[in-house]
């Protein structure tokens, strides 16, 4: 019976520890995206003191919103930043990172470019067969998405606007103001390129 307590009791204090870290993590983050609130307009929502907060606000004149994710690979949890713009383009286009969609790919790849970055990452486009998405592979602000967002998951971009998907390193730096304002940035700027 007292084996049964102590075990009962050290499971008992392992997740309120991991309660209290997600905690914390969640309440830093959120504490970065009031920083953010702050400098740029908009509003942080987060419903319970556990819940993962979001942010709704505008950059430039248009309209976004950060969202948090996360899904279970090998055994590990992995975090991702979700941002979608209201940036509408006239042809639907996605871009990923290669290392990212080997360990999510089903099927074969079709209609496809491999770009590469300044510290040669590939990256793929597809459809790379559509005069929208050939234009797009010469400009400048796609090289400097990809320079930027060196962990991304993936680009969607079609007329309801785009949605970037990436896995930040340590997720409370890449929350900073500081960091997000670049990124908002760079994605701003290729949604101008868009259309």
């Amino acid at each position: 019976m007292l084996y049964i307590l102590i075990v009962f009791l050290a499971v008992f204090f392992l997740w309120v520890i991991l309660v209290y870290l997600r905690k914390t993590m969640w309440d830093a983050i959120h504490r970065n995206l009031l920083d953010l609130e702050d400098q740029i307009g908009g509003k942080v929502i987060r419903r319970n003191f556990l819940t993962r907060p979001a942010f709704h606000g505008k950059f430039d004149g248009v309209s976004f919103t950060i969202n948090f994710s996360s899904e279970k690979i090998s055994g590990s949890r992995m975090n991702y930043i979700d941002l979608s713009f209201d940036t509408p383009a006239n042809y639907s286009v996605t871009i990923s990172s290669k290392s990212w969609l080997d360990q999510h790919q089903t099927g074969q790849l079709e209609d496809y470019k491999i770009l590469r970055n300044d510290a040669d990452q590939e990256f793929i486009i597809r459809p790379a067969s559509r005069e929208g998405v050939k234009a797009l592979i010469k400009k400048k602000a796609l090289k400097d998405f990809i320079n930027e967002f060196r962990n991304l998951a993936y680009l969607f971009v079609g007329q309801s606007g785009l949605i970037c998907e990436w896995i930040p390193e340590e997720i409370i730096k890449a929350t900073e103001y500081e960091t997000l304002l670049k990124r908002l940035k760079v994605l701003k700027n290729l949604g101008d390129h868009l259309v």
